[in-house]
């Protein structure tokens, strides 16, 4: 077999893994483009609105600036507006209706409790601490070789857990 006959072979049988553009591609570029601008507008002020919006799917302008303490019924308009201007809500007759979902990768991992923007693996940390806590108070009780591994084990997942959450709370991104 000549050498260019083995290169056509090679270059056939790869063109069929090799991915087409296909209209959709470029619609999913196009959309992974518009929520790159709208993360880069979200962020500071605008992001905890726009988190308190989407808990609440409908705010109004005084509603929103006493959940979130702000300065005055104008900063929270100012920053409703901009989100309105993202695509992402309406304003209907002064109050705002959240109309799509951002794709925030950041913010899937935190929870807004009031003002307060809390790490999800708080809860799984917390309970594994209790839950490690009760075993050793209750169920501890002879030293065998089982029970040194349950407690290096547990001890191991509870310090990772912790560090997760420091973590969390340190990279905060509001």
């Amino acid at each position: 077999m000549s050498e260019k006959n083995k290169e056509n072979r090679l270059r056939a049988f790869f063109s069929k893994f090799r991915k087409k553009r296909t209209l959709s591609d470029t619609k999913k570029e196009q959309i992974d483009s518009e929520d790159s601008k709208i993360v880069k507008s979200l962020n500071g002020t605008t992001l905890m609105v726009y988190f308190a919006l989407v808990n609440k799917k409908e705010i109004g302008v005084r509603e929103l600036q006493r959940a979130l303490s702000l300065s005055s019924p104008s900063v929270a308009k100012y920053h409703l507006e901009k989100i309105c201007k993202l695509g992402l809500a309406e304003n209907r007759k002064g109050i705002y209706h959240l109309l799509k979902k951002a794709n925030i990768p950041s913010l899937t991992s935190y929870i807004l409790i009031g003002q307060n923007l809390i790490p999800r693996i708080l809860f799984s940390a917390v309970f594994f601490t209790v839950l490690f806590a009760i075993y050793l108070i209750f169920f501890y009780t002879i030293w065998i070789k089982d029970s040194f591994f349950v407690i290096l084990f547990g001890s191991l997942i509870n310090v990772y857990l912790w560090f997760e959450v420091i973590l969390r709370f340190k990279n905060k991104p509001i």
